[in-house]
């Protein structure tokens, strides 16, 4: 874009009459020395005439919060010198409106064509995001209470439940009564309520950081992590490699194999009396990929979910198993909103649970 089409586009009537039709966004031109047009929206996010700003541009210097000045003044000035290479820039920050409201604010600038030794022209939009930054700021504090929170579970609550499991084992050791096999049941579930607790609260942190993760291998890892002799695991050769935390996949892994064999042990093939009771069933769990939409599935032949019961299985406490924590789905739910994957409870073809993980990232 030449110089001489940008003053003919910034003049026009019209240009000016469409983006001033913007709330909350400011449209705006200039180079280091000025400002040459700016968009009535100015006024309504700086709480300044745009009359001030086009007459000294320190006036959007002065509205800035202190703590954010300089970098917003190494912008002006490009002190990078990004905007004469042509790249565009984009920052966050902070300012002050006359009635000491503070306002969030992204800036994006563009660099114009200019010719060499010309002083680079630039068009910029300013666009108000408090409401996003403030649900940002929000979310922050909620995780970090939770963080909190979690570290009470941590240490507060694990010391006293050590102990109370190593008096109960030397009670076993030297009395053998139903009533301490209950009070074992008891204490291991709250220790596998606390460890669920804990992985919930560190998904968000954990998924900040991703690399290529090999499927099937994380799949046959997560197996061997479970280690449960009630079940069979088949992976698929054409797994592939996909975008994420290694971990978190592993724990998804873990997760799904567990809620498997813990929940699918009632199968329809012949099996003794007791085998429900106790678990003793083997389940066949299998991982493949999707061939309609780019993602995995983990599927078993255990004795599925009804389906009326489909949208609820990822809420908090859900379980079809008295032994279940009712926080096994939902950490799965957990970890594929924090990669910006989908996921779903279906039937499998032998009348189990499959569980389907769309949307992802696949490395090629």
């Amino acid at each position: 874009m030449t110089r001489a089409f940008e003053q003919q586009l910034t003049e026009r009537a019209d240009f000016h009459e469409f983006i001033d039709q913007f709330d909350s966004v400011a449209v705006w031109s200039g180079d280091a020395s000025g400002f040459d047009s700016m968009s009535t929206a100015f006024e309504d996010i700086y709480g300044r005439p745009v009359e001030d700003v086009l007459e000294d541009m320190f006036v959007v210097i002065e509205a800035t919060h202190p703590d954010d000045r300089a970098p917003v003044m190494d912008m002006m000035a490009d002190r990078d010198g990004r905007i004469e290479t042509g790249d565009a820039k984009q920052m966050e920050h902070r300012v002050i409106k006359p009635d000491g409201d503070v306002r969030w604010v992204e800036t994006r600038v563009f660099p114009l064509p200019s010719a060499p030794g010309d002083t680079p022209q630039v068009v910029g939009v300013t666009i108000d995001i408090t409401e996003r930054k403030r649900t940002e700021l929000e979310l922050e504090r909620q995780n970090e209470r939770l963080e909190r929170f979690a570290n009470i579970l941590s240490h507060d609550l694990r010391n006293p439940l050590t102990t109370a499991k190593g008096y109960l084992d030397l009670a076993t050791d030297k009395y053998s009564h139903k009533y301490l096999d209950v009070v074992d049941q008891a204490l291991t579930r709250i220790e596998e309520i606390i460890t669920d607790v804990l992985t919930l609260s560190r998904i968000g942190k954990a998924a900040e950081t991703t690399e290529t993760v090999d499927l099937e291998a994380a799949a046959k890892e997560a197996w061997l992590i479970v280690d449960e002799d009630r079940g069979h695991l088949e992976t698929m050769d054409d797994l592939g490699a996909i975008e994420a935390d290694r971990s978190l996949v592993g724990q998804l892994f873990e997760n799904a194999f567990r809620n498997a064999i813990e929940h699918g042990s009632t199968g329809s093939r012949p099996v003794a009396d007791d085998s429900v009771e106790h678990g003793s069933q083997d389940v066949t769990v299998r991982v493949g990929p999707l061939e309609e939409a780019n993602g995995f599935y983990v599927a078993d032949d255990g004795v599925g979910i009804p389906e009326s019961e489909h949208e609820q299985v990822f809420e908090a406490g859900y379980s079809t198993s008295e032994k279940g924590t009712g926080y096994g789905l939902l950490i799965i739910k957990e970890i594929v909103d924090a990669h910006g994957w989908n996921v779903r409870i279906t039937d499998s073809e032998t009348d189990g649970v499959r569980l389907e993980v769309t949307n992802v990232t696949t490395n090629a």
